[in-house]
């Protein structure tokens, strides 16, 4: 009896120990061992990670310039950030439905069913449509900086180019290319 007992545990063990994943990172994106990560102390996209340093840097440079308050100053650090990391964002999605695209697009029900291999034919990103949609955070943006500043700062900020984003698209786009890995 005690044999049997015996055996049926060591198969136990061993299905268990079988149906643990072999490295790297298991289904819940976590690495193997180690604390569990709290919810949304999760890897943050590059454009998160940068905004605040970005917008502080521009803010910092053009405040003796513009006269902020204390509250002015943080309102806009605080609007030029938001303003990166939405226009980074919508960026990054044209990007990678982009290179969806470039590799077939979805392979799942109703495309490629029967496993033939399908060729994107002459797939272009669209930069018409990127910077549309560009324009329209910029117009958005520049409503909230217009609100955030008293009149005579405001005409001092739209003729300091070097704090605009506006007239940066090629730049931030190549930037979000060369930060998005392709998840195809």
């Amino acid at each position: 009896m005690k044999k049997i007992i015996f055996t049926i545990a060591a198969c136990f063990v061993a299905i268990l120990a079988s149906a643990q994943p072999m490295g790297g990172r298991p289904m819940g994106g976590r690495p193997m061992g180690g604390a569990r990560m709290p919810m949304g102390a999760m890897e943050k996209p590059f454009y998160e990670l940068e905004s605040d340093s970005i917008a502080n840097a521009k803010i910092q440079d053009v405040a003796g310039r513009l006269d902020l308050t204390e509250k002015q100053f943080d309102k806009m650090i605080k609007l030029y950030s938001q303003e990166f990391e939405e226009i980074c964002r919508n960026l990054q999605m044209a990007v990678r439905e982009f290179q969806m695209m470039q590799n077939g697009g979805f392979r799942g029900r109703g495309n490629n069913m029967m496993g033939v291999q399908q060729t994107p034919t002459n797939v272009q990103f669209d930069t018409a449509a990127a910077k549309k949609t560009y324009d329209q955070i910029i117009a958005k943006f520049d409503k909230r900086y217009k609100k955030a500043l008293q009149a005579s700062q405001y005409e001092v900020w739209k003729t300091l180019t070097a704090t605009t984003l506006d007239n940066k698209f090629s730049s931030i786009l190549q930037h979000v290319q060369q930060n998005t890995q392709s998840m195809f």
